[in-house]
């Protein structure tokens, strides 16, 4: 706690680079988890865009620019 004359001590603010970073893993991570889980119960005809980015809570555009095929999304889940 500080005292009431004392200034509080400021937050570094992180970089836009920092947060678009974690962002991206964080992104990265939840389409992983979802691939692995759709692929297992559904097979690997279950893995559509549509379907993973709904489970991740990922924009669809964004698993569809970074992915283009069901093939790239497959392989990124395996790697």
């Amino acid at each position: 706690m500080t005292h009431w004359r004392q200034k509080a001590r400021r937050k570094i603010p992180k970089r836009a680079a920092d947060i678009i970073r974690e962002r991206n893993e964080r992104r990265t991570a939840a389409l992983i988890a979802c691939i692995t889980e759709v692929s297992s119960s559904e097979g690997a005809d279950g893995v559509t865009h549509g379907v993973v980015a709904e489970r991740a809570g990922v924009p669809v555009q964004y698993v569809e620019w970074k992915y283009p095929s069901r093939e790239h999304l497959i392989a990124m889940a395996n790697t």
